[in-house]
């Protein structure tokens, strides 16, 4: 599989906390996600460390070459906090990562926790004021740790700027590629999901990322075929046509069958990818806005303007000009 082209060449180092009696999907579900990132792009460095050197797991087996707790966490561009079964962990242990994670583990540019992991941050005191989520069974538990958080109940994750909380098990795996979305691009993030076998999915809280992965939550393999290729080139001069035969659908079924799950038109959904690729070519590139529109298959920039104008507030430049991309 070739690197994709990414925003720049750094190495990327991201760091996972291990601690005793993690749950083993909590921890190798994102564990893969970034492990195909990193084999895909080759942009990525992941570290593992914790209080002991080798941990015990899932019977028999056993966790080996954990690093020390890192004495600087500032270079670490994620630091993953899986989740664990809480009574597993010994007083001292967990007493040793929480002063870590005030002291030194905050510094890393985003901090991600899964399932009850979160309630470690929370004791670290780390999310108050933040919106947070957890397993469903410990978000009473997650209340009374951090009356100041705003703690939520009904998404499978939460994007508060430097925190990612998830509620456990697979929404790691969606926290994870919405993060590596956010970090890289969705071009990677498919890449991923395309490797793993899986559907991009997400919350929806976060609508200037959404459309990748909004209208996914269907279980229609036919749908989500065209949803990929449609993701993969929205440049493309797709019509009805097109995307029927890609659905193996007649037309009018497909108009029907793909309003009735995504909650969008067929030509709505495709101009809100078309869209979001514009805006990240705004972001990412120096590009005119008629070569924008001409390589999200809009044509010229008249019908970009148009169509930014249903969605957003001020014109194209404006909303460039307030990322900070122009001067």
């Amino acid at each position: 599989m070739p690197v994709l082209p990414i925003r720049d060449d750094t190495t990327c180092r991201i760091g996972v906390l291990m601690l005793p009696g993690q749950v083993p999907l909590d921890l190798v579900g994102p564990w893969q996600v970034l492990h195909c990132a990193a084999r895909i792009s080759g942009r990525y460095q992941i570290d593992y460390f914790g209080p002991h050197n080798s941990l015990d797991w899932m019977g028999p087996l056993q966790l080996q070459g954990i690093a020390p707790l890192p004495e600087d966490a500032s270079d670490l561009e994620l630091l993953v906090v899986p989740g664990q079964y809480r009574n597993a962990i010994e007083i001292g242990v967990q007493q040793l990562a929480l002063h870590w994670l005030r002291t030194i583990g905050h510094q890393a540019r985003t901090i991600m926790s899964v399932c009850s992991g979160t309630l470690l941050l929370a004791e670290a005191g780390l999310l108050d004021n933040r919106r947070c989520t957890s397993h469903h069974e410990l978000l009473e538990r997650l209340r009374q740790i951090a009356p100041a958080a705003r703690v939520q109940e009904d998404c499978i994750f939460t994007d508060d700027g430097r925190f990612l909380t998830s509620a456990g098990i697979s929404t790691g795996i969606d926290t994870m590629l919405h993060w590596l979305t956010r970090h890289a691009g969705h071009e990677l993030a498919l890449a991923v999901a395309r490797d793993m076998v899986l559907y991009l999915r997400r919350s929806g809280q976060e609508p200037q990322l959404g459309i990748w992965l909004r209208g996914r939550n269907h279980v229609d393999a036919r749908i989500h075929r065209l949803q990929d290729q449609l993701a993969m080139a929205p440049q493309q001069g797709w019509s009805v046509p097109q995307m029927a035969r890609q659905a193996a659908m007649s037309e009018r079924h497909l108009r029907r069958r793909f309003l009735a799950l995504t909650g969008m038109s067929l030509g709505d959904y495709l101009a809100a990818l078309r869209l979001q690729l514009a805006r990240q070519l705004m972001l990412e590139t120096s590009l005119g806005l008629g070569d924008i529109a001409a390589r999200v298959g809009l044509g010229d920039d008249r019908q970009l303007r148009r169509l930014w104008s249903r969605h957003e507030v001020g014109s194209p430049g404006q909303w460039r000009r307030q990322q900070g991309y122009l001067s």
